[in-house]
């Protein structure tokens, strides 16, 4: 090797070292800062939750981890537990994990584990597992911006005062999407096989499916704020684009239109109902509810004088504060939300 190969040769090899330096030196930067952040969030999101109890709401995420390193970044907790004594609600859950990129913080995977017991005041509970819970978050600086939660294998019993007896539901699956859209707020949910019946009994009805899409008119800040209260929808108004419930044997529903809700809890509005199948709807009724077989004869008599001899009508349902109308025959009362 002359002389000058050499010269030429050092000029390369100190590009090298001082990339590789360079390169040692960021990862260095880095994973110092990452390793600092997770520190910082075990420490000061236990204590955030503890102030925030002051003010009425608080939780605890039992024996919280931070993990991801080096690209992701997620907490990870055992138990959950969230308490809201302003409105008497609290919350229980299993294990929770999250996970968002670090150059993408705003977007992040949530999942939870079964079992679940919600309590809200006044003696309504709500006990809930499932097999799969995950949600889809992209936030920005002032909130929620959008969310996607998708679950399986839902089961679980509603309780009230006001039922009496305990309500059990299910589902093999479902989604709820929520977005904001100017002020309003968009939201759409699907329910597969949902599944409804006595606490202790058979099911009222086989397996139906439910699609609903609607938008909540000036309530985009719910999810900008993430919140949620028992009597939150009271005074809103909205329009229901969709309602379809497939309850099988070729039943099915629609139901489309403008709605308010008042402050007593009241549903008012003028929809627009299609039956198909109004035979078959008539005889799983009765079968369902003996003790209404009167009004749903006289129901499905008026639809069957709309639909002209067909089995498939269209009609328009008003309600008018909780109370439901068929033309002029009242078919049912609401409850208030």
């Amino acid at each position: 090797m002359t002389v000058t190969e050499v010269d030429n040769g050092r000029p390369a090899s100190r590009k090298f070292l001082w990339l590789a330096t360079g390169i040692i030196l960021v990862a260095g930067i880095y994973s110092g800062a990452w390793f600092v952040a997770a520190d910082q969030i075990e420490k000061r999101l236990p204590a955030y939750l503890a102030e925030k109890q002051a003010s009425g709401l608080g939780g605890e995420c039992t024996d919280l981890e931070v993990r991801g390193f080096p690209f992701r970044i997620g907490l990870f907790c055992d138990k959950v537990r969230l308490d809201d004594t302003r409105h008497g609600a609290s919350a229980s859950f299993g294990a929770l994990r999250t996970a968002a990129q670090v150059y993408q913080p705003g977007r992040a995977v949530v999942e939870l584990d079964g079992p679940a017991e919600i309590r809200v005041s006044p003696g309504v509970s709500v006990s809930a597992d499932w097999t799969l819970l995950r949600a889809s978050l992209a936030a920005t600086l002032s909130g929620l911006d959008r969310t996607s939660i998708a679950y399986d294998n839902l089961t679980g019993t509603v309780r009230s005062p006001l039922m009496g007896k305990g309500v059990g539901f299910g589902a093999s699956h479902g989604e709820v999407h929520l977005r904001q859209t100017g002020a309003d707020l968009d939201a759409s949910l699907s329910v597969e096989k949902l599944d409804l019946r006595p606490e202790e009994g058979p099911s009222l009805a086989p397996p139906a499916n439910v699609t609903a899409d609607l938008t909540v008119s000036g309530k985009a800040e719910w999810l900008q704020g993430a919140s949620v209260a028992p009597h939150m929808l009271r005074g809103t108004k909205g329009e229901l684009r969709q309602l379809t419930l497939d309850a099988g044997e070729g039943m099915t529903a629609k139901l489309s239109g403008p709605f308010s809700v008042n402050d007593q809890g009241l549903i008012s509005g003028e929809f627009a109902l299609t039956l198909v199948n109004i035979s078959t709807w008539r005889e799983n009724l009765v079968k369902a509810i003996p003790e209404e077989t009167d009004l749903i004869n006289n129901v499905a008599n008026v639809l069957a004088a709309l639909a002209a001899g067909k089995n498939e009508a269209t009609v328009k349902l008003n309600v008018r504060d909780g109370t439901a109308f068929l033309a002029f025959v009242p078919i049912g009362v609401l409850p208030a939300l």
